[in-house]
């Protein structure tokens, strides 16, 4: 007689337990407080939060106020390992998604979820800010919520991104408030055109951290503020070279001209050595290059230059598809021209991916570079944890914009 399958069931008390002493330790940790707790006491699932995305831990910290089970929407490529499905699908029953692409079945499960009247939680902006300001937000969250008609709440995170910004692995110790607000009671939502949820949606979700430090004047303090900054800033404002700066500590400087910035308890980057330059935010200097990327660009299209805009060396190319394990390819040479990736191996062998094949262009954590061509997932890994995935990202969203971080 063939044996039958143990169901696997949700395990309550793990999951409570686990709970509890995770949160209790990023409130210690990261000295997380709340605004509106009374608003939290009120609420009764079915209810969705839709929080800004300051910070990668942004999920857990939203929920230690809520003593309700969270159904969270996640990247599906967090859920590449055995260990990683079991802790958010099995045990968490987080929403896989697709990053950046359009996903049908994730709206058809928070559907389901929202009428078995459990809490939701969605991130509007579909990741987190490299730069301490609101990304803009995906219409389709405001078709979302009128199609749910539920209870709507914005959990605003203010003093995340100063905390750990996403280019660091390293923590600052300062203050994360976080501030409950309900936006729509829900019903409401039918009668409004999704056009006046998301407007009203966009208005409500905007922080500027640093704006919430310079009101508050909370420091937050690291003696390694600055490190891997040059994930983020690849440009030097003195010399305008490309791919010339390095962290180390709290110190940003350029290798080529000398320009030394220091981050601040503030997180701002002053100039050490150069007085005519200003002070900078990081959103500022970000805003910047960006301006300075596209012009280069647009010049180099406009003589048909074939000449890389970016290049590193021992770069590893995986593929696979959604949370499936990937498989290593080729490792070599990347270059990104105006029209065109390349990666080239030792010995000759190429991969060519004409930016027009490619959709779904994002930086997973702090620098995996990823797209798909078809239904393949292609996934570069930096030999130097400090190379800039983000700068590929950049210029594909100043080459061909629907390319990248789509819905």
């Amino acid at each position: 007689m063939q044996k039958r399958k143990k169901a696997r069931h949700f395990n309550l008390p793990l999951f409570l337990i686990l709970k509890a002493t995770y949160e209790q330790f990023l409130k210690y940790k990261y000295n997380v407080h709340v605004q509106n707790r009374e608003l939290l006491k009120q609420l009764k699932p079915p209810f969705i939060l839709v929080p800004n995305h300051v910070a990668l831990l942004d999920p857990p910290i939203v929920n230690i106020f809520i003593h309700h089970r969270i159904h969270f929407v996640m990247a599906d490529a967090n859920l590449r390992t055995r260990f990683t499905r079991w802790v958010f699908i099995k045990l968490a029953a987080v929403i896989p998604k697709t990053k950046a692409t359009s996903d049908s079945t994730t709206v058809r499960q928070l559907i389901k979820f929202a009428r078995a009247k459990h809490v939701l939680c969605v991130f509007p902006e579909g990741r987190a800010s490299w730069d301490g300001l609101t990304h803009d937000i995906f219409f389709s969250t405001a078709k979302l919520l009128k199609a749910l008609k539920i209870p709507v709440v914005v959990p605003l995170i203010h003093g995340g991104y100063l905390s750990q910004p996403r280019w660091s692995p390293h923590m600052r110790r300062g203050k994360i408030i976080i501030d409950y607000q309900k936006l729509f009671d829900g019903p409401e939502c039918a009668d409004m055109s999704a056009e006046d949820i998301f407007e009203e949606l966009t208005k409500k979700l905007y922080h500027n951290d640093y704006e919430f430090q310079k009101r508050t004047g909370i420091l937050y303090k690291s003696k390694r503020g600055a490190e891997y900054l040059e994930r983020l800033l690849f440009i030097c404002p003195h010399c305008k070279e490309m791919m010339t700066l390095r962290s180390e500590g709290n110190r940003f400087l350029c290798t080529h001209c000398g320009f030394e910035n220091r981050w601040t308890e503030e997180g701002l980057l002053e100039p050490v050595n150069d007085q005519n330059q200003p002070v900078r935010r990081v959103y500022e200097w970000s805003q910047w290059q960006l301006d300075v990327l596209e012009a280069i660009i647009r010049d180099r299209q406009s003589v048909h230059s074939d000449k890389p805009l970016f290049e590193d060396k021992n770069v590893t190319l995986k593929t696979g598809y959604k949370y499936e394990p990937l498989k290593e390819r080729l490792t070599g040479t990347m270059r990104l021209f105006v029209d065109r990736f390349q990666l080239e191996g030792a010995n000759g062998q190429k991969e060519v991916f004409a930016i027009d094949d490619i959709y779904g262009v994002q930086v997973l954590l702090g620098n995996n570079f990823e797209f798909y061509r078809g239904q393949t997932l292609y996934k570069f890994q930096f030999d130097n944890e400090r190379t800039s995935g983000y700068k590929y990202m950049a210029a594909v969203q100043k080459m061909a914009p629907e390319k990248a971080e789509l819905e």
